[in-house]
């Protein structure tokens, strides 16, 4: 949908500065999707499922959300795991007991959601991840660029990926519990390496735990670093290569914009409605350094 206005608006751009008649072009907008952002990982912390709608492309304005859905998650062993909506609209939250997690290795999770008359569901396994034996940092004087002279930050984590299997990997950093949640930042692996990397059972690749800290950062004395570690399914891997590729495609040589995957499904094969986003549910481990 977008892609489509996008062609259409170029060409009219082009063609306008070679004659004065100006068109008006109706866009047509399209459907309004679900949108379902649905990452659960091991931590004893409350869960989070976000809910919003798709908007107009022309809209200049957040994505709505979605209030009253039934939205829950069960697994192959009969657990039920119901997700309340919250205060904040859009959110809905799956609560804890002090030592309860909703991850069980190699379990099969099933995500449901129910909203204006349409039953959706996606399937995820929950994979396991190694620990993180250490995270480090060094600090050195830039000797070129901007921050020459200035005292600067690299960090590494140390990890030995699962011998045996295939494993997918989300290496997700913060600094001072911020996210670094740019799209150049997003740091995959597979078997602690790039795709294809033949690396089963070995230490991450250093260019995998060297970019905890982005090239841009702005570490400095008593800041807080932390790594997570984050189960991934092959599908979810793939999924967010595909995103990856798209919010970075730009340049003289960016290829044209294409509709990334979805795991989300309408239960009823006649149904017209449709939806977007992703499931995934994986074990995560965590470590960090204090820069001192």
């Amino acid at each position: 949908m977008k892609l489509h206005n996008c062609l259409i608006l170029f060409f009219i751009a082009l063609f306008s500065s070679s004659c004065e008649k100006v068109i008006p072009v109706k866009l047509d907008e399209g459907t309004s999707q679900l949108t379902v952002d649905a990452f659960i990982d091991s931590d004893v912390k409350p869960q989070k499922i976000r809910l919003t709608t798709t908007g107009g492309y022309f809209d200049n304005v957040p994505n709505k959300y979605v209030t009253g859905a039934i939205v829950k998650i069960t697994d192959n062993e009969g657990r039920i795991f119901n997700f309340s909506e919250s205060a904040t609209k859009g959110d809905y939250i799956w609560n804890p007991l002090i030592t309860d997690t909703l991850v069980k290795i190699f379990n099969t999770y099933t995500l449901s959601v129910t909203t204006a008359g349409e039953h959706f569901q996606a399937l995820s396994v929950a994979y396991p991840v190694p620990k993180i034996d250490s995270v480090t940092y060094l600090a050195k004087v830039a000797s070129s660029g901007i921050n020459k002279g200035k005292v600067e930050y690299t960090g590494s984590f140390y990890a030995t990926d699962i011998v045996g299997m295939p494993n997918f990997y989300w290496v997700k950093s913060y600094n001072n519990n911020t996210f670094y949640d740019k799209p150049e930042n997003l740091n995959l692996s597979q078997d602690g390496a790039f795709a294809g990397g033949g690396t089963d059972g070995l230490l991450f690749i250093s260019p995998i735990r060297e970019a905890i800290i982005p090239r841009e950062n702005k570490i400095k004395m008593n800041d807080s670093i932390t790594v997570n570690l984050y189960a991934l399914t092959p599908e979810t891997y793939n999924f967010l290569n595909e995103l990856f590729s798209q919010t970075t495609n730009s340049g003289l040589f960016a290829t044209p914009p294409s509709n990334v995957s979805t795991n989300i499904r309408n239960v009823n094969p006649n149904s017209t409605t449709k939806a977007i986003g992703w499931f995934n549910v994986g074990q995560i481990k965590t470590n960090g350094v204090r820069i001192k």
